[in-house]
């Protein structure tokens, strides 16, 4: 049987948003005991908790939450770990923990890293970019401090970038199907996000792959 785990965080009054940020906020507009169902209004940014940043948080004109190919939603990957270390992980650094994994990234496929705490240099979204890479996703707030070089390389390249993602240590060094569904977000920077990883070895990835992949449209 194909094991599924959600690599979510809840999103709540505590759900961790990038520093100065504003943060989450709900009333309830219709109770149990005065109307007979419940229900809420819902206030938060775009980027709270496990979020995808769209192309047009730093490309002007660029593909909105709303439109992001569903190529890139439903995608192979492979999770690894940031070598530990002090500075910026360059991609020297990053493909050798996926040479260790026996791994080696592919046209159409995510890079999931657990961060150890560090941030990624521009030479990591490069390659992603040359690569043809469907994604890049963190365990972090985010894969680079300011000015934000990764950002600045992939976003208007047009490869997402998906951050907050929980990554359990049973995923490291396996190759799956990573599964993001974004809300559509009508000219959103960027959307909060429901993400699985499907543990079947990328079978679903790949067929899926093959069927949707025709262009960034």
């Amino acid at each position: 049987m194909t094991r599924v785990l959600d690599l979510t965080m809840p999103v709540g009054p505590g759900t961790r948003v990038y520093p100065g940020d504003p943060g989450f906020e709900a009333e309830a507009y219709a109770v149990h005991s005065r109307d007979g169902f419940y229900a809420r209004r819902v206030c938060m940014p775009e980027h709270i908790g496990t979020h995808v940043d769209a192309p047009l948080h730093f490309a002007p004109g660029g593909l909105d939450a709303a439109r992001l190919p569903l190529w890139r939603l439903v995608a192979p990957a492979w999770a690894a770990a940031r070598p530990r270390g002090g500075g910026a992980a360059g991609w020297g650094e990053v493909s050798g923990a996926l040479g260790g994994c026996g791994a080696r990234l592919a046209p159409g496929e995510w890079l999931v890293l657990a961060t150890g705490g560090r941030v990624l240099a521009a030479s990591v979204a490069e390659a992603l970019v040359s690569l043809g890479a469907a994604g890049l996703a963190v365990d972090s707030m985010s894969p680079d401090d300011e000015p934000y070089p990764v950002h600045r390389v992939l976003l208007p390249a047009g490869v997402p970038i998906l951050e907050n993602l929980v990554v359990p240590g049973e995923l490291l060094c396996r190759r799956f199907t990573l599964v993001v569904a974004p809300l559509p977000l009508l000219g959103g920077s960027g959307a909060p996000a429901r993400v699985y990883a499907v543990l079947d070895g990328g079978r679903l990835g790949d067929e899926a792959q093959e069927g949707l992949r025709g262009g960034e449209g």
